[in-house]
């Protein structure tokens, strides 16, 4: 389990937003972001990061099975199209439709804060925005982006351009640490500032603490960039004002999660427990028995001597150190009884918080760009400091930690690592195990790190791992002029821009 501090927010009926999964009703309160709504943007505020981390923790769960730590249980009987990456227009829909529900929850936050001069709840939506744009950018490339959140004046949205809107959000991460600026300064002159306290979340208002996120998510857009030669001045004109920024980034313990008061009831849960979990009478949920381990992580952990292991994992049978699995797209996979389940780190509790960006990942981010030259900072100690946060994460030690990245095993021990970017990845990638499995696809997609398998099952012909997802159905039912005009769009060929 995560081990953060938790926040109960005992308003939650007055939150403002478009609940991202089955398991949200309680949140469900306004389902039309467009029509207008007299909730003031404070009110909104958890309702829409609480949105966040749901999007996060429960719209990717496809990326676990490609990303080597989840495989389909034999329990089920799986359609080829789910096992050899030949889905339609219609896999993965959610991603789309919610991403941009919830921004504009977000884009209602950012209006109505500008409007009643409340400078740090719109600061905060709008590092929140190019947040979730970010995710859609990575997943789809060019997106509505100008005239997305234009409501019904705009029907039919143009799309922009990917590297557009990556510099653009920049600038708009940059609007709002200036926004904390002015919120500073007002304060300091006896104004009076409104901070939602309580109402964030997330960071509970401590606003040094968002300028830290804010400066790790410019950083992790900056890596998305880094294999492509013609991004790089650009990289190196942000990397300058990262520079200048007093604030740095997510330091060790500082983990982006909420908790709007997740509790063991109907609807109220955690929404990774609840949706791969267990139900408020403790009974395994569907997804619980359909996804189980994937062989290519246990091995990973097994032969590099990872405790870790039996914190994403069950052993089989709940008890012992038996760890059993098969790989994405066996035709042989295994039954439930005879296969390990998702681990006690991953399900720990129906209240325990929902991780949007953790404090390993925020580390591992630092490490690379430390390793590349960009910023301060000794490689090798965030390296350690990053494995550190992911065993302390997980509800393990310290000692276990400096005991398992001491060893010469490449890929784990420093020195041992002769191809040091390999092995910060790699170890980023035994780290993002279960909550953030779209962070390792998309450095898989960067850098090739690691070589997870490609699926087994038979009918695989093309014999890649997805570099994207295609425009959802919806876009060719409703904005149908502006999607075709994105050409033929393959999940295999047709590139993120920032793709190697």
């Amino acid at each position: 389990m995560f081990n953060i501090k938790k926040t109960t927010v005992g308003a939650l009926a007055a939150l403002l937003l478009v609940a991202t999964s089955c398991k949200e009703d309680y949140l469900n309160i306004n389902n039309n972001p467009n029509q207008a709504t007299s909730a003031t943007p404070e009110l909104v505020l958890p309702g829409a990061l609480a949105s966040s981390a749901s999007y996060i923790q429960t719209r990717f769960p496809f990326l676990n099975l490609w990303m080597g730590y989840w495989n389909w249980s034999g329990n089920y009987s799986i359609g080829t199209s789910d096992k050899n990456y030949q889905f339609t227009n219609a896999f993965g829909a959610g991603i789309w439709d919610n991403g941009y529900l919830i921004l504009k929850n977000y884009n209602y936050i950012d209006t109505q804060g500008a409007a009643l001069n409340q400078p740090v709840v719109q600061a905060m939506a709008k590092i929140m925005k190019a947040f979730h744009f970010q995710i859609l950018v990575d997943t789809y490339g060019n997106v509505p982006y100008t005239e997305a959140l234009s409501g019904v004046s705009t029907a039919s949205p143009k799309y922009d351009d990917q590297v557009a809107i990556y510099e653009d959000l920049f600038k708009q991460i940059d609007a709002a640490l200036a926004l904390f600026d002015q919120a500073d300064k007002l304060s300091e002159q006896g104004g009076t500032v409104l901070n939602p306290g309580t109402n964030d979340i997330m960071f509970h208002g401590d606003l040094d603490e968002w300028r830290r996120f804010a400066n790790t998510l410019k950083l992790r857009m900056l890596l998305r960039q880094s294999e492509k030669p013609e991004r790089q001045a650009f990289i190196q004109s942000q990397l300058t004002v990262l520079k200048a920024s007093p604030y740095g980034f997510l330091e060790a313990r500082e983990n982006a999660a909420v908790n709007p008061g997740y509790t063991n009831s109907a609807n109220r849960q955690n929404p990774f427990y609840g949706n791969f979990g267990s139900t408020v009478t403790g009974t395994p949920t569907e997804l619980n028995n359909q996804y189980k381990a994937n062989k290519y992580a246990i091995d990973f952990y097994q032969q590099t001597n990872d405790p870790r292991l039996g914190r994403f994992y069950f052993p089989v049978g709940g008890t012992g150190t038996n760890f059993n699995a098969t790989f994405f797209g066996t035709i042989a996979p295994l039954v439930n009884s005879q296969v390990s389940a998702i681990g006690p780190a991953l399900i720990a509790a129906p209240d325990q918080d929902a991780v949007i960006l953790s404090s390993h990942e925020a580390l591992f981010l630092q490490a690379e760009a430390a390793q590349r030259g960009w910023i301060t900072g000794n490689a090798k100690t965030l390296y350690q400091q990053a494995i550190t946060e992911s065993f302390l994460n997980v509800g393990l030690t310290a000692a276990q930690a400096a005991t398992y990245y001491s060893q010469a095993i490449n890929n784990v021990g420093w020195d041992a690592s002769p191809n040091k970017l390999q092995a910060i990845i790699t170890q980023k990638w035994a780290s993002l195990n279960g909550f953030s499995p779209f962070e390792a696809w998309s450095d898989y997609r960067r850098l090739g790190y690691p070589n997870v398998p490609i699926s087994q099952d038979p009918s695989t012909t093309i014999r890649q791992i997805p570099i994207r997802l295609l425009y959802p159905q919806s876009e060719y039912n409703y904005n149908q002029t502006n999607v075709n005009a994105q050409g033929t769009v393959s999940q295999f060929t047709t590139k993120i821009f920032w793709e190697k």
